[in-house]
């Protein structure tokens, strides 16, 4: 069911609870575990590993790189994805996989701008998101509680406006980040292709 939204979320945030049955969450647990993560090398120290499907958006080269396709076992979650934000589910470009073991954080950041419609699943244990706009842009701060098997979807000022943390997580948590392209996002990878 959907979540009542209070008002002082930012615009544009969307959550949804019970997107997946608990059988069907410990199955994505399952699958993710089983996905070859690995630790980041931007992010050390941090507890988080990541495994990532589609197209993967490389920091160190500021380029995309050609990942592993998207899997078949996540076609009901992008399709449930893509029909929150009105896209096609051949529109998610990134299916990301993130095990947070306990202590791990999300740094405050804007998603990058080749991406457009950013979607988070939760599985496992219950997380914060902080949100946090700059004060150039009016200031606040707002925490909104991730229960296990739910949806967020930032577009809007959300996605724009405020930026997004993770708060250290009590017990592993699991996710997953599905994102579509920007058009800067489809310009810069059609340039990767016919260079």
């Amino acid at each position: 069911m959907a979540a009542n939204k209070p008002e002082t979320w930012p615009a544009g945030l969307v959550l949804e609870y019970d997107v997946l049955s608990r059988t069907e969450e410990a199955a994505t647990i399952g699958f993710i575990e089983a996905s070859s993560l690995e630790y980041p090398s931007y992010d050390p120290g941090n507890s988080r590993s990541s495994s990532s499907f589609g197209w993967k958006y490389d920091f160190s080269t500021d380029s995309f790189r050609k990942c592993p396709e998207i899997p078949p076992e996540m076609t009901p979650l992008c399709e449930r994805a893509a029909g929150m934000i009105g896209v096609a589910a051949s529109d998610i470009a990134e299916c990301l996989f993130n095990r947070y073991d306990p202590g791990a954080v999300i740094q405050p950041h804007f998603d990058k701008d080749v991406w457009e419609h950013v979607v988070g699943v939760s599985l496992g244990s219950v997380a914060t998101m902080r949100f946090v706009r700059p004060s150039e842009a009016g200031g606040g701060q707002c925490d909104i509680r991730l229960p296990p098997r739910s949806m967020y979807v930032l577009k809007g000022d959300a996605r724009y406006e405020w930026m997004h943390s993770l708060l250290p997580v009590t017990d592993t948590r699991w996710s997953i980040t599905l994102r579509t392209l920007s058009e800067l996002g489809k310009a810069q990878k059609s340039e990767q292709l016919v260079a």
